[in-house]
C-alpha cells in the first residue's frame, strides 16, 4: 500500500491522475470502462488525412492501456471545416468519457473570429493531450534565385499553393503583409503533391509542407539540395527545423508578432485529444494515464514511426491554457488577422 501511495502522490503532481488512483485503490477503474467503447471522433472523411492518421493510430492502441479494455473506434464527422465535430463535442457528445475527438486544429481561431456555425466554447472543452503539432514549412526549390528569407525579402518568389484559402495561401500572405516577403502566390493546384510536381517543373519556385514529411517522404529532397527550407509557420522552431526561423521570430513589432502568433497557432495545436466539457473526473483520469503510457509504449511508437506521424506531445493542461491564450486574443488582432487571411 505504501508503494502504490507513492506512486498515486507522483501521478498527482504530474498528470493529475488523482481520481485514478483513488479508483485503483478501490478496485473500480476496471469495472468502469468494462464493456464500454470508446468512440475517437474526426473531423475528416477518412484516415489518410492528418487528423484520421493520428485518430486511427489511437483507436489501434489505446484500449490496451485503459483497464476494462473498451472497445475504440473511430467515427468521421467531416463539414464545415472542422466545426461540424466540435459543435458535437460541446452540444451533444456523452460526457461519460466514451466519445472524445482528435480537435480541429483551429479550435481557437474559429472560434476568435467567430466564424459562421461555430455553436462551441473551446475554453471549455477537457484536453487530453496533444500527440504531435502541424508546421507547414516553406520550402525553395535549388532553381530559385532565392535561398534564405532574407533573400525572398528582397526578391520576388512564386510559390504554389494549394486551393485559395488554407495554409498555403493565408500563411505566405500572411508574411506579405508583415514582415515584407515577396511572396507571389498562384493559388487553385488540387493537391501538396500537385504544387511538388510542378515546382520540379520550374512552373513554381516554392510551395509549403508538413514539417513532417521532411523526416521519410521529402528527406531526399533536402539532403540533397535540392530544396532548401526558409521559414516555419509556427510559434516555435520544429525539432528538424532547429536553424530555420519561424514566422513569429520575423515580426517587425508587437501587433505583427501577435497577429502572426494567432494566425500560426493552428500549428502548435496539431493533432489533439479532447473530451467534452462536463466529463466527469473518473472518466478524465483513466484516459488522460492512458495517453501517458500509450505514448510510452515502444509498440505504439514503433507503429506510429512505420506510419510516419511524429510524437510530440503537449499534455492537456499546457494545451488549455494555450487555447485560452489564443481565444483571448485582442479583438484588433483577430480583425486585422482575418482580413488578411480573406484578402482584405
Amino acid at each position: 500500500m505504501r508503494d502504490k501511495t507513492i506512486i498515486c502522490a507522483a501521478l498527482k503532481l504530474t498528470l493529475g491522475f488523482g481520481a485514478l488512483c483513488t479508483m485503483t485503490q478501490s478496485g473500480s477503474a476496471a469495472d468502469y470502462y468494462a464493456g464500454k467503447q470508446i468512440r475517437i471522433i474526426l473531423p475528416a472523411d477518412n484516415i489518410d488525412s492528418g487528423y484520421g492518421m493520428y485518430g486511427f493510430l489511437a483507436s489501434q492502441h489505446l484500449g490496451r492501456f485503459i483497464p476494462g479494455n473498451p472497445a475504440v473506434v473511430t467515427s468521421f464527422m467531416p463539414g464545415a471545416t472542422g466545426i461540424a465535430s466540435l459543435n458535437y463535442l460541446q452540444n451533444i457528445a456523452p460526457k461519460d468519457g466514451t466519445a472524445i475527438a482528435v480537435i480541429a486544429q483551429d479550435v481557437a481561431t474559429f472560434q476568435a473570429r467567430k466564424m459562421s456555425g461555430a455553436r462551441y466554447d473551446a475554453t471549455t472543452f477537457k484536453y487530453i493531450v496533444r500527440l504531435a503539432p502541424n508546421v507547414p514549412v516553406h520550402m525553395v526549390w535549388k532553381d530559385a534565385p532565392a535561398k534564405s528569407i532574407a533573400d525572398v525579402m528582397k526578391m520576388e518568389t512564386i510559390t504554389g499553393a494549394v486551393g485559395v484559402g488554407g495554409v498555403h495561401n493565408d500563411l505566405p500572405r500572411a508574411t506579405n503583409a508583415l514582415v515584407g516577403t515577396k511572396w507571389k502566390i498562384v493559388s487553385g493546384y488540387p493537391g501538396s503533391g500537385a504544387t511538388r510536381i510542378a515546382m520540379e517543373r520550374g512552373e513554381i519556385q516554392a510551395t509549403v509542407s508538413p514539417a513532417i514529411l521532411f523526416k521519410e517522404q521529402l528527406k531526399e529532397w533536402l539532403d540533397s539540395g535540392k530544396v532548401k527550407v526558409v521559414v516555419q509557420y509556427a510559434d516555435f522552431r520544429h525539432p528538424l527545423f532547429p536553424d530555420v526561423p519561424s514566422v513569429v521570430e520575423l515580426a517587425r513589432d508587437d501587433d505583427s508578432r501577435d497577429i502572426l502568433t494567432f494566425l500560426s497557432s493552428i500549428s502548435t495545436i496539431g493533432r489533439g485529444f479532447a473530451a467534452p466539457p462536463g466529463t466527469n473526473e473518473e472518466a478524465m483520469a483513466i484516459l488522460k494515464k492512458a495517453f501517458a503510457d500509450m505514448i510510452a509504449d515502444k509498440t505504439f511508437l514503433a507503429d506510429a514511426d512505420k506510419r510516419g506521424a511524429e510524437i510530440l506531445p503537449m499534455w492537456g493542461d499546457e494545451m488549455s491554457a494555450y487555447v485560452k491564450r489564443i481565444v483571448a486574443t485582442r479583438p484588433e488582432i483577430v480583425k486585422r488577422a482575418s482580413a488578411i487571411v480573406e484578402g482584405q
